[in-house]
């Protein structure tokens, strides 16, 4: 019996200079000096404390972070023997309440210094790959998932090659989910547009952010089937453990009121529509 999991074998990938590997035909030198610098950015910060770097660690971001996996979860029908790659690990925030739902979690990131975090953290609860969801290195051959899912990861990417190299490894029927910052936001927008807030903030050169539209309109041009797309999220991750309770009611009135379209990320829902066959 075929393994509903396995898909035909895909061209090996190759070593590249930056210590990455690529598909021939699906990178050009643009490409392959972001992801040099995402390694580079990855080796700076891997012995940092990750979650305070990118805001989770707070008891705020805790509380945004739980948020974000529990959508993650439900929306891709995550359970026991639900096979699912997550797109963009980082130190494991995420990965390590993933696996939570008992799912067979394969977590992929880019920078080799930050999967040695993540896989120390999750220890055998998920494994973890190095690799590229543009290209598709580092993913098993043959391998098909039930869901793909991820938090702040396709801003970094171009999307189309990564459609094409990772995501056609979700099989018919499956689902996907993201989290990702809102271009409407003016936090958010002033990180990629302004200099010295770029700057404090982290933020690489190539990282943009969506608008609801461009990150629906970019998954509907490549065939998949969005059941969701709208702005959530107006709990900052600064947000003093005192007013925590009463800015989540007032989140709940915002996402409620046209307010929500500068809310300060994203989140998308859909799955890989079911094709009759020829």
């Amino acid at each position: 019996m075929t393994d509903p999991h396995q898909v035909p074998d895909q061209p090996r990938p190759s070593a590249s200079g930056s210590g990455l590997t690529h598909v021939t035909g699906l990178t050009t030198d643009t490409a392959e000096a972001r992801y040099a610098a995402e390694a580079r950015q990855g080796a700076l910060i891997a012995h940092e404390h990750l979650e305070h770097v990118w805001g989770w660690s707070s008891p705020a971001g805790q509380k945004r972070a739980e948020r974000r996996a529990a959508f993650l979860v439900d929306a891709a029908h995550l359970e026991p023997g639900v096979r699912c790659l997550e797109i963009g690990a980082g130190s494991g925030e995420f990965t390590e309440r993933l696996a939570q739902s008992g799912c067979q979690l394969d977590a992929l990131e880019l920078s080799p210094d930050i999967a040695r975090v993540c896989q120390n953290r999750v220890g055998d609860s998920a494994r973890v790959l190095v690799g590229n969801a543009e290209t598709g290195a580092g993913l098993p051959q043959g391998l098909s998932y039930d869901a793909i899912v991820g938090v702040s990861v396709l801003h970094h990417l171009n999307l189309e090659t990564a459609f094409e190299a990772t995501f056609r490894r979700l099989r018919p029927g499956g689902r996907f989910a993201f989290s990702e910052p809102n271009m409407a936001n003016p936090q958010i927008w002033a990180e990629r547009h302004i200099a010295v807030v770029k700057r404090l903030r982290r933020v690489t050169e190539h990282e943009t952010a969506f608008r609801v539209h461009e990150l629906r309109s970019a998954f509907e041009r490549a065939e998949f089937e969005v059941e969701l797309c709208e702005p959530f999220d107006f709990l900052h991750p600064a947000t003093p453990p005192s007013l925590i309770d009463p800015v989540q009611r007032l989140e709940r009135v915002l996402e409620g009121s046209p307010l929500r379209r500068i809310a300060g990320s994203v989140k998308i829902v859909g799955l890989r529509p079911i094709r009759p066959a020829p």
